[in-house]
């Protein structure tokens, strides 16, 4: 027998659900973006989708050149990246690249992404990135570092 949720834990995963933000920028479908059979080339859905995770930094005051200068990073490389191609996005098409922080670790953080083409979800992929600073002993490597909480809480 199934036995329902409890009321507070559907509220509480509400109010969860409620607290990420989401970033969304436009990207309208080039002829160069597009393979052969006019169909969106997968290695752009990539590109958009590093676009939007730093205009999302911008959106809530991170730009990427001023948390090099305040907090010392050196980037915040991609160590995984992964998408699900659910329908074509095509020549002339106008997309929608929404993007949400869902997941902070100590020095690593996930954001998805979800390709929207005319209401439907066409991609849906994510990427994970670490907090990297100019590693120590090396100048030539990078060092993950803690995430600060300011940066975590800019998300929120």
């Amino acid at each position: 027998m199934r036995v329902p949720p409890r009321r507070g834990a559907i509220i509480q995963c509400l109010r969860f659900e409620q607290r990420l933000k989401t970033y969304r920028h436009n990207v309208a479908v080039h002829w160069g973006d597009t393979d052969p059979a006019r169909i969106v080339f997968y290695p752009n859905y990539f590109e958009w989708f590093d676009q939007s995770t730093r205009l999302f930094f911008d959106s809530v005051g991170l730009d990427w050149d001023s948390l090099g200068k305040k907090y010392g990073i050196m980037g915040l490389p991609i160590v995984e990246a992964k998408a699900r191609f659910l329908a074509p996005c095509r020549f002339r098409d106008e997309l929608v690249i929404e993007s949400q922080v869902g997941k902070w670790n100590d020095k690593t953080f996930e954001v998805s992404h979800a390709v929207v083409n005319r209401g439907v979800r066409a991609v849906e992929g994510y990427e994970i990135r670490v907090w990297a600073h100019r590693h120590p002993e090396d100048a030539n490597r990078l060092k993950a570092m803690p995430i600060p909480a300011e940066i975590k809480a800019a998300f929120e």
